[in-house]
C-alpha cells in the first residue's frame, strides 16, 4: 500500500494506492479540510494515520461513490492543472496558457461543476471562441492543449466517472495564407533598413529564417568566424515586460548550426567593430550587462523583441512598402529556397523545424516550380500542346475551335497520303 498528498483547489487530498479482495489495483481520494499553506507537514501526518487504519472492506463496493468529489468546480480545476504546468512551460508558452485559462473562467463562470462537464459543454465553447471571439481553430487548438490533458488527468484521478474530451470531434487543420516578400521586395525593404539600427537584424532575419527570439538570442561564442559556421543555441523572450534569457529553444531541432555566409560575416565584423568604438566612446556610461550578445544597441542595451517589431512595421508605413509580419521574412527566406529548386528536407533543417510534415504544411502551396514539372509531364504525354497558358472560360469556345481546326487539318493529310499512296499501286 503506498498513498501521496496532493494539493487541489487550495486544500490537501490524500491519495492511497491498494489491492482488492480480489487482488485488484485500486486507489481512493479522501478530502481533508486542510488548506495548502501552512499545512504540508500535517498532511503527510494525516495520510500516515489513515494508511495504518486503512480498512479494505470498507471501500468495496463504494469505490465508486467515493472516486467522484462532487464538489469541485470545472473552473477550478483547469486552474488548478495550468499552475501546475508553470515550471515545465516556458515563459511565453506559459502567458498563453494563462490568458486561456481567463478566457475559459469568463465564459464557464462559477457554477459547472468538473463531474457535471460533457463534450457538449466544451463544443458549445469552442462554437464561442469561433463564432463570438472569431478564433481560427488554429487558435482553439491552444485551448485544447489545456482542456484534453485536464480532463484526461481527472479521469485517471478519478475525480470524473469518465473523460468528455474522448467524444470530442478532432479540431480541421485550416490551411493558413503565409505573407512573404520576393527577391525584388526584400532588396527594397533592404534599401531602406540599410539606413536604421534594424539593418543587420533584417538582412539576418532574411538570410537565415531565424525566428524573431533566437535572432536576438544570438551570442557572438555561437559565431565561429574561422569554420565559418553560425549556431542557434539561445533565445531572449519578453513576456510582460519581463526579459527571458534561455537555452531551451522552440524544439529540439531548433538547435542547428548553419554555414556562415560571405555578406552576413561581414556584416557581423562590421557590427563587432563598431560595438568595440562605442565602448570607447561610451566610456563608463556602456552597458556590459548584454557584452556576450550580438543585437544591442549603441549604449549596450539589450535590443528588445518588441522594439523589433514595433520599429519593422513602422519602416514598412513610412515607404509604402507591403505590409507583412517581422516574422514573414523566415517564410520569406522559405520562398526563395523553394523557388530555386531547393528540397523541402533541406528547408525543414535550415529553419530548425521539429519534423518535415510542419515544412511542408507551411510552405507546399509555395513550391509551385514542383507543380510547373508535373505539368510539363502530363502535358507531355497527353497532348501536343502546350497548356502551360492556363485557359480561361472565354477562352474556352476558342480553344474548341483552334482543336477542330487542327483535327480538319490532320483529316485533311491524312486523305492526301491516302491518295497519293493508291495513285503509287
Amino acid at each position: 500500500m503506498t498513498g501521496k498528498t496532493e494539493v487541489i483547489n487550495g486544500f490537501y487530498y490524500l491519495t492511497i494506492y491498494y489491492k482488492d479482495s480480489l487482488n485488484r489495483h485500486k486507489r481512493t481520494r479522501i478530502k481533508t479540510d486542510l488548506p495548502e499553506r501552512g499545512n504540508k507537514k500535517a498532511a503527510e501526518k494525516l495520510l500516515k494515520e489513515k494508511m495504518e487504519n486503512f480498512n479494505v472492506a470498507e471501500y468495496e463496493g463504494v469505490l465508486s461513490e467515493n472516486v467522484v468529489d462532487k464538489s469541485i468546480l470545472f473552473v477550478d480545476y483547469i486552474e488548478q492543472y495550468v499552475l501546475s504546468k508553470e515550471k515545465e512551460l516556458s515563459p511565453a508558452a506559459y502567458n498563453a496558457y494563462a490568458h486561456c485559462l481567463k478566457v475559459i473562467k469568463q465564459y464557464f463562470g462559477n457554477k459547472l461543476l468538473l463531474k457535471d462537464v460533457t463534450y457538449h459543454h466544451i463544443e458549445d465553447f469552442y462554437d464561442y471562441l469561433k463564432n463570438e471571439r472569431k478564433n481560427t481553430n488554429t487558435t482553439i487548438k491552444h485551448y485544447a492543449v489545456i482542456l484534453s490533458p485536464a480532463l484526461r488527468q481527472a479521469y485517471r484521478d478519478d475525480l470524473i466517472p469518465k473523460n468528455p474530451y474522448e467524444f470530442m470531434s478532432k479540431l480541421k487543420r485550416e490551411k493558413h495564407k503565409t505573407e512573404f516578400y520576393n527577391k525584388d521586395e526584400l532588396e527594397t525593404l533592404f534599401s531602406f533598413t540599410d539606413k536604421t539600427p534594424l539593418a543587420l537584424i533584417v538582412r539576418v532575419a532574411a538570410f537565415y529564417g531565424f525566428r524573431r527570439s533566437e535572432l536576438l538570442g544570438l551570442k557572438w561564442k555561437s559565431i565561429d568566424f574561422e569554420k565559418k559556421i553560425i549556431t542557434v543555441e539561445n533565445k531572449i523572450l519578453r513576456v510582460n515586460g519581463v526579459l527571458y534569457q534561455s537555452e531551451k529553444l522552440k524544439t529540439d531541432a531548433s538547435l542547428r548550426s548553419l554555414p556562415l555566409l560571405p555578406a552576413i560575416e561581414d556584416l557581423l565584423k562590421k557590427r563587432q567593430a563598431e560595438i568595440e568604438h562605442n565602448k570607447k566612446l561610451y566610456g563608463k556610461s556602456y552597458i556590459h550587462n548584454f557584452d556576450e550578445y550580438v543585437f544591442v544597441d549603441d549604449y549596450g542595451d539589450i535590443i528588445f523583441p518588441d522594439w523589433v517589431t514595433n520599429n519593422f512595421r513602422l519602416i514598412l508605413k513610412r515607404n509604402n512598402l507591403k505590409h507583412i509580419r517581422f516574422h514573414d521574412l523566415r517564410h520569406s527566406c522559405a520562398s526563395l529556397l523553394l523557388a530555386n529548386n531547393v528540397p523541402m528536407k533541406n528547408i525543414q533543417e535550415w529553419l530548425g523545424h521539429a519534423n518535415y510534415n510542419t515544412t511542408a504544411d507551411v510552405y507546399s502551396h509555395l513550391d509551385f516550380s514542383s507543380k510547373l514539372k508535373s505539368g510539363d509531364i502530363i502535358s507531355t504525354q497527353l497532348s501536343e500542346y502546350d497548356y502551360k497558358t492556363a485557359l480561361h472560360d472565354d477562352d474556352l469556345e476558342l480553344e474548341i475551335k483552334r482543336l477542330n481546326k487542327l483535327l480538319k487539318e490532320k483529316e485533311a493529310l491524312l486523305t492526301k497520303k491516302k491518295v497519293a499512296d493508291s495513285g503509287m499501286e
